[in-house]
């Protein structure tokens, strides 16, 4: 075969190749365009994690600290003036109503109620005498009168004798403790003296001073927890049994709430305790984590995700509920919004949804 033939066909493949590889880069050329563009989109896009905002049942509850106060307690004065010749009572002792506290010397009490004693029976039987005379007409009505002037007031005497007599014993008012003795053995004691005090604490009053907004949650007879650092873990009940109808100058309302205290722990006056106040029926509220907040709780915010972006979105918080927060406008439930992954966004980021958190859980 002639040279030029040999060279002509060589110069033809060489052609052909180089056709081919022309197509090749051509046809590469025409898809890189399309992927590259897929690639940076996926690397501009910020990872986030979503939650649905979500309906749930709320109960309004708030917890208040008030302080306990016995549930009745008294000082104890003398009514009667004389010595203490018998003490019944010590700080510490345990007094049931009626029972003797002090006796003071009741010797001269003693004669005068005697002596009352005999007055009366003479001025009464001397009223019946001159009652017959009177009946028969023996004798004027101005000696009848007389006659029963003097025996209602030898009765108007022994009356009163007979009480100072008996306040010779000084007695527990009510069933209780005793806190404090002030007079001792031998002491002279003056009528408006005050010589012990007793403190009933079978039940105790927790007086609380309820916002007047809250006042309606606090209606006589509700029965409410009652709880106190001093007994961690411990819950008790109380009923509230009375509730101020006037407000005070902070425009707050007195509330007694009642607790037997006859338990293994006991409450003492002075003692702070914490009563818990909640609706019975719950209602319906829209909530969303908290963790979607993304600025402070008076200026609240969080990032809404729509069509594949996150945008800042303010809404309007009502109560604080553990990790939740109530939303009382600016979202809907099913709205999505970012719970992880904020610190990376601003308003209209590309997000892609790595992740989805359960809703606002039921307080």
């Amino acid at each position: 075969m002639p040279e030029w033939i040999k060279t002509k066909k060589f110069l033809s493949i060489l052609l052909l190749i180089a056709v081919v590889f022309g197509l090749f880069l051509w046809a590469q050329r025409r898809e890189t365009p399309r992927a590259v563009p897929s690639l940076k989109n996926a690397i501009d896009r910020i990872p986030v994690s979503i939650a649905i905002v979500s309906k749930a049942v709320v109960r309004d509850s708030s917890s208040i600290v008030g302080t306990v106060e016995a549930f009745r307690e008294a000082d104890i004065y003398s009514e009667s003036e004389g010595l203490v010749r018998r003490v019944s009572a010590e700080a510490g002792d345990h007094k049931k109503a009626g029972e003797e506290l002090f006796r003071l010397d009741d010797e001269l009490s003693a004669i005068r109620q005697r002596r009352a004693e005999t007055y009366y029976r003479q001025k009464k039987k001397d009223f019946e005498r001159y009652k017959n005379l009177y009946s028969e007409g023996a004798i004027p009505l101005s000696a009848y009168e007389t006659a029963q002037l003097q025996y209602e007031e030898a009765q108007a005497d022994l009356v009163t004798v007979t009480r100072k007599n008996s306040d010779a014993s000084i007695k527990a008012p009510f069933s209780g403790e005793v806190t404090a003795r002030f007079v001792e053995q031998g002491e002279l004691v003056r009528p408006g003296m005050k010589v012990a005090h007793l403190v009933d604490l079978s039940k105790v009053k927790v007086i609380l001073f309820v916002p007047e907004r809250e006042r309606l949650k606090f209606a006589e007879g509700k029965l409410l927890k009652v709880s106190s650092d001093l007994f961690p873990g411990e819950i008790f009940q109380g009923t509230v049994k009375a509730v101020s109808n006037k407000s005070g100058r902070d425009h707050t309302c007195r509330v007694e709430v009642l607790l037997h205290n006859s338990g293994k722990v006991s409450f003492t006056s002075g003692m702070f305790a914490k009563v818990l106040s909640s609706e019975d029926d719950g209602r319906q509220a829209i909530l969303v984590p908290r963790a979607a907040l993304v600025s402070g709780i008076r200026k609240p915010e969080l990032f809404l995700v729509r069509q594949g972006k996150a945008f800042l979105k303010p809404f309007v918080v009502g109560r604080e509920l553990r990790n939740n927060l109530e939303v009382l406008s600016g979202l809907l439930p099913g709205d999505s919004v970012v719970v992880s992954g904020q610190n990376e966004l601003n308003n209209g980021t590309p997000v892609v949804v790595i992740g989805q958190q359960k809703g606002a859980a039921e307080p």
